[in-house]
């Protein structure tokens, strides 16, 4: 018996289907296989930039940046993390104290950070002291500063200061 055009259509639509479906079947093989990947890349891609970024704090220069930077802006926890108060002055606040007022002094910087640029200039190391240079621009506003670092453990912290903190603007 000889086929129609109707049925040679069917058979031929029920192949094409078949080969797809096949197809698909593999494409929902893989897909699990290709997320863990992406996955497993990401998380490496992370890790070596997070490594990169603790190793540079590792260094007076991005101390000097970290540190600058959360004092302009008011982050407390670098702000902490990576400066000591002048041992001649003492720091007479408790961390709370001294986070409120280096929220309520960069509160306009936080409003406008794109008008803040900060910029390391120089940095000298001497053994386990070193200086750095930086410059915070505000608008038509330049200060230049020069930050004391010394070493502590396998780091480096900004020594606090009062004409430190007038020049970036900290508390």
């Amino acid at each position: 018996m000889t086929e129609t055009r109707e049925q040679r259509a069917e058979r031929v639509y029920a192949q094409a289907e078949q080969s797809l479906v096949a197809v698909n079947e593999r494409r929902v093989r893989r897909g699990p296989e290709t997320l863990v990947a992406v996955l497993v890349v990401l998380c490496l891609a992370v890790g070596v930039v997070a490594a990169v970024d603790l190793r540079r704090l590792m260094t007076p220069r991005g101390t000097a940046l970290a540190w600058t930077g959360a004092a302009v802006f008011g982050d407390c926890t670098a702000y902490r993390v990576l400066s000591v108060p002048d041992t001649g002055a003492g720091e007479e606040r408790t961390d709370g104290e001294l986070c409120s007022d280096l929220i309520r002094s960069t509160e306009q910087a936080r409003r406008e950070p794109t008008t803040i640029r900060i910029e390391l200039l120089a940095v000298e190391m001497a053994g386990r002291q070193a200086t750095a240079q930086m410059r915070v621009t505000r608008r038509d506003d330049v200060d230049t500063t020069e930050l004391q670092l010394m070493r502590r453990g396998d780091g480096w912290v900004v020594l606090r200061t009062a004409d430190t903190c007038a020049a970036v603007g900290c508390a």
